[in-house]
């Protein structure tokens, strides 16, 4: 079953007869690959995929389109949180976020007036959190 069948398939839609498509990539002889076996053709399904709990997706990028793909993503990710970005990646109220740093139990700089956030700080001050807890728990 290829993508957009597998789409008409949860919207209900008929599917039409599958064609083979002018632009379906083999695997290279003799080189396995993800999702094929040694002699080229498609691995067995697992039975979670025959029950249609599954849609695999395949996508075959070039080198320069991975790297796209990839710096795209990167593009997306910031180091540093703004005050609200931080209360939402931790889960708590902006109000609670800001009182923690004003009182200096967690991480933050005050950039002209605003609180900054830096994640690799935040993520080492929630493991530290999570040991203390631990103990806490230990204990009692």
């Amino acid at each position: 079953m290829n993508f957009a069948d597998a789409i008409r398939k949860v919207h209900g839609e008929p599917q039409a007869a599958v064609q083979p498509d002018a632009y379906d990539l083999q695997p290279n002889s003799g080189v396995p690959q993800l999702g094929f076996c040694a002699d080229g053709l498609p691995a067995p399904a697992s039975a979670s995929v025959l029950a249609g709990n599954v849609v695999r997706l395949e996508l075959f990028l070039s080198a320069e389109q991975m790297s796209g793909m990839f710096r795209a993503i990167m593009a997306g990710q910031h180091t540093v949180m703004t005050a609200r970005e931080a209360a939402a990646y931790l889960r708590i109220g902006k109000d609670t976020l800001m009182k923690l740093a004003e009182e200096g139990e967690i991480p933050g700089i005050l950039i002209d007036g605003r609180w900054r956030f830096p994640k690799p700080n935040l993520d080492d001050w929630l493991m530290l959190n999570q040991h203390g807890q631990e103990e806490i728990d230990d204990v009692a």
